[in-house]
């Protein structure tokens, strides 16, 4: 059985510290964990690898955003139209595979199964990137929504959903996140140095599961029906 915790709205540090403590406390005998999460301001996550200030404009987004660093992988990540979950597979769980991109093919395959369960007229056209695309430009290599990588999920031929994974000695911790409507890109067009190029592939390769018109009232609906359709799925 997977325990699940809930954390509701915080902000980004504390729940990617949460991440982190989870992960580096999980034994390879304990029960997977599903976590959900959202954030309490516009907010944006990073990989372990990335320096913001290299890649966006520093000065912008410390006047209007809270951010942290992810203990996953990949790029940046904003949290402003997504659903954000991770999961916590320890090394005993049928889940756990020593090939990173079978786990990530075991996780995403179990989310593509609550999306469906979520978007019924769309089941059936959930996919897994097969292949690692060319980046549309330099510079959406660090965006995750500017650059879709193997095995994220599609629908119809664009990106619905993205993650990265972390491993220690008891587990591995899969970070996700739903794309639920269209980014506002007169809201983060000032964070980046060359906007054009980066908002063009978030166009261009992003699908939102609600479409491109959807309040605040059908986003938090959103979310709170895809948290059931994943504790359906993930038990």
């Amino acid at each position: 059985m997977w325990k699940v915790i809930n954390s509701g709205k915080k902000n980004a540090s504390f729940l990617m510290e949460k991440d982190e403590k989870l992960l580096v406390s999980m034994k390879k005998e304990d029960a997977p964990i599903l976590h959900f999460y959202d954030f309490v301001k516009p907010s944006f996550t990073f990989g372990v690898f990335v320096k913001p200030e290299q890649i966006m404009n520093q000065k912008n987004y410390i006047k209007d955003f809270d951010f942290s660093r992810r203990p996953t992988g990949g790029g940046v990540l904003f949290h402003l139209w997504d659903f954000a979950f991770s999961c916590f597979v320890p090394k005993d769980h049928p889940g756990y595979f020593e090939d990173v991109m079978d786990s990530y093919k075991y996780i995403n395959d179990k989310v593509i199964l609550a999306l469906s369960d979520h978007v019924k007229e769309h089941a059936g056209e959930f996919t897994l990137l097969p292949e690692e695309p060319v980046p549309h430009h330099p510079d959406c290599k660090n965006f995750c929504f500017a650059k879709p990588t193997k095995f994220d999920i599609m629908l119809l031929g664009k990106k619905i959903g993205g993650a990265a994974q972390r491993r220690k000695e008891g587990g591995y911790l899969h970070q996700g996140s739903i794309s639920l409507i269209m980014p506002d890109f007169n809201q983060i067009a000032p964070l980046f140095h060359n906007d054009s190029a980066v908002l063009s592939a978030m166009k261009l390769h992003t699908h939102p599961l609600l479409g491109h018109k959807a309040g605040i009232k059908e986003l938090e609906a959103a979310k709170n029906a895809l948290i059931h359709s994943f504790e359906k799925v993930f038990k």
